[in-house]
Order: structure tokens, then C-alpha cells, then sequence
């Protein structure tokens, strides 16, 4: 996801219940001055929570890239994230699209007809861009793998008898021998056919087993998770967030990233217990402040006007040397004139004049007040 994209989702976040004069661009520009306030080693680990994917990404394109790439290295990365040469690069009548290495991997168009596509990965690996068409049946063919799509992006890749499949985009199923097909969406990935249940063995042999394979589970559960952040992926971090609630951890890094995944794939409602669990289990944090400001322009923007009120109210009675502070009197005012409540208004527009002189906010808030 671009940053416009971003910016078009704050935009629908902000506070549609409340009157003019403040806009998502404003908010953020304020949230990052606070930022820049904050200690840099907290600053700098959060960062890392965000950017960790990316520059984790950018190495592995780096390495495909280089000339001393290891053999045997997986090479659908490279196919995923750096342009392929001009005989790498299958396009077919429908504008789908097929990357690949031409020195390690081959890929036949067995059959392209309007109502069927069919191709078989012979060897290596191939990136796959298909375009939507219900009426189309795509399938990629890799040894006992069959992968079959509507429109989606993903990798396919040959690993000796076995083939690895990953989603990008939309979903995927993958069939193979005689079981049922598993469904794979954005952000998934597996080995195929997938290996038969281990026999039985003794109950604490069975026990570690299962411990462990819940344990890599769950570690490419966070990985994946993660990586849909990094690249801003919202609506893929969502569904996940949504499918296993425990992605959201318990830091105040992770609850903040858990909120924003919410607020930026359109889901705002469920941002707000994130936050709560900040302002609950870290009110302490330097972060707070920020966590009760965002409360406030979340809950204004599913129409909990009055809940609005009383989370900007809080940052400034239990931060008032938060650079946060002034501007949220400014919209705990403006809800005030929105809900109609005239003499709370009055009594906010008289806070700022004593507690900002020479505030540049002063005739906004008097406005709100109606006292201009």
C-alpha cells in the first residue's frame, strides 16, 4: 500500500461527527511532533517493530540479486521483488502475468484458451500476477501440485519432490493427491503435498511434537503478520489480527500496531480495545497520552461523540504537560458545540484562555464556543 492510500483512510477515520476545522493531516502532523519528544530508544524499537519486514525484504532482494547467491537458495523473493529480464517475463493474452528466472526455472503454457489457462512450473520457481475473471478457470501445474486461482498474485516454487506455494494477494487452492484441497489467502504459505500425520508414538514424544509444531506455527503466524505491516498491507494484518487475536501481544508497540492495523483497513471499532488496554496496562508509558488522543479521534469517528469528550478530557487531566494537551482541549470543544452543549463549550473556551495566553488556537475555540 501507497501513502495516499494511507492518507484516504485517516481521512475516513477522523471525527465525521464533529464540525470542520481540523483534518487528518493536521492530527498527524501533531502525533508526530509528539513523537520527536519521545525517548529515541523507545522511538528507535518501535521503528524496528514496523520496518523489521522491509529491511528483511531488501536483504533478501539484495542477496538474489548479488553475484555470490548460495545454491540451492530459495529464488522466489528475487522473482517477487526485483523486475525480471525481458525473457523472464511471461505475459499472457489476458494480461496475466508470469516472472521467472530463466536460468533456473521453466514454465510451459500447456493450454490458454477464454474459458481455461493452464501451465506447468518444469523446474525453479515463478512469480504469478492473475488478473480476476470468474469465467476463466488458471491452474498452475508443479509435479503433484495444483494450484488453482481466480485472480490473485503468488509464488510458486519446485523444492525436489515437494512445492512451496506463497500468497500475496487473493487466495489460492492447492490440491495434491487425493485430499481435499487447502485454501491458502494473503500472507499464507506451505509446502505441498503436505506430509502425512506423523505415526503414533509415546504420549510425551506426541507432546513435544505438538508443542512444537504449534510453536513454528505461531512464529510464522507473527513473521507473516509483521511483514503485511511493514508493507502496509492493513486489510491482509487485519484478517490475520482477526483470525488469531494473539498477534496483538501485549506492549504498548504491539497494541499501538494492532490499532492502526484496525483504523487503516477500515475496521475502526476494533482499535478501540487495543487502545483501552494501553491507557488499562500502561498508563505510565510515555505513550499514553498518544494512545487516549487517538481514543478520542476513533471513538468521534464511530459517533460516540460524549466517549470522545472524556478521552480527550483525560489527556488533559492525567497529561497536562503533554504536547498533546492543547489540541485536545481544542476537540473537546469542538464536540462540546457539536453536541450542542453551549456552557461546556463557554467553559473550554475559558480553560484555554487561561491555560494558553497566547495560544494560536484561541479563535477556534471561541468559535466553537459561539463567543465570535
Amino acid at each position: 500500500m501507497n501513502g495516499p492510500r494511507r492518507d484516504a483512510r485517516d481521512q475516513r477515520v477522523d471525527l465525521r461527527g464533529l464540525a470542520t476545522g481540523w483534518d487528518a493531516g493536521r492530527t498527524e502532523r501533531v502525533l508526530a511532533g509528539v513523537h520527536t519528544q519521545l525517548d529515541r530508544r523507545r522511538r528507535v524499537r518501535r521503528a524496528a517493530l514496523a520496518t523489521g519486514g522491509i529491511a528483511c525484504a531488501a536483504a533478501i532482494a539484495l542477496v538474489a540479486l548479488g553475484p555470490g547467491r548460495t545454491p540451492g537458495a530459495p529464488s522466489s523473493d528475487r522473482l517477487a521483488n526485483a523486475p525480471a529480464p525481458d525473457s523472464g517475463l511471461i505475459r499472457l493474452r489476458d494480461g496475466s502475468e508470469i516472472r521467472l528466472d530463466p536460468s533456473t526455472s521453466e514454465v510451459r503454457v500447456i493450454e490458454e484458451t477464454a474459458s481455461r489457462v493452464s501451465v506447468e512450473l518444469v523446474r525453479g520457481a515463478g512469480h504469478y500476477a492473475v488478473v480476476p475473471n470468474p469465467a476463466r478457470a488458471f491452474e498452475v501445474h508443479a509435479g503433484a501440485v495444483t494450484v488453482s486461482v481466480l485472480g490473485t498474485e503468488f509464488d510458486v516454487e519446485r523444492r525436489g519432490a515437494a512445492t512451496w506455494v506463497e500468497v500475496t494477494r487473493g487466495k489460492v487452492a492447492v490440491s495434491s493427491d487425493d485430499r481435499d484441497p487447502a485454501l491458502l489467502v494473503a500472507g499464507e504459505h506451505g509446502l505441498y503435498p503436505r506430509p502425512p500425520p506423523p505415526a503414533p508414538a509415546g504420549e510425551d514424544t506426541d507432546s513435544r511434537d505438538r508443542t512444537d509444531f504449534a510453536r513454528g506455527r505461531a512464529e510464522r503466524a507473527t513473521r507473516s503478520y509483521r511483514s503485511q505491516v511493514a508493507h502496509r498491507d492493513y486489510r491482509s494484518a487485519y484478517a490475520a489480527l482477526a483470525r488469531n487475536p494473539a498477534l496483538a501481544g501485549d506492549t504498548v508497540d504491539d497494541l499501538l500496531v494492532a490499532a492502526d492495523v484496525a483504523r487503516l483497513s477500515d475496521h475502526p471499532a476494533e482499535a478501540v480495545p487495543y487502545l483501552r488496554r494501553i491507557l488499562h496496562d500502561h498508563a505510565r508509558d510515555e505513550r499514553a497520552p498518544m494512545a487516549a488522543f487517538t481514543l478520542g479521534r476513533t471513538l468521534g469517528g464511530l459517533g460516540r461523540t460524549r466517549d470522545a469528550m472524556a478521552s480527550f478530557a483525560r489527556v488533559r487531566s492525567d497529561w497536562s504537560q503533554s504536547p498533546l494537551a492543547e489540541d485536545a482541549l481544542v476537540r473537546e470543544a469542538e464536540a462540546a458545540s457539536t453536541l450542542g452543549d453551549a456552557a461546556t463549550a463557554a467553559r473550554l473556551a475559558a480553560e484555554y484562555d487561561r491555560a494558553y495566553p497566547d495560544g494560536r488556537r484561541r479563535a477556534e475555540v471561541r468559535r466553537y464556543a459561539r463567543l465570535e
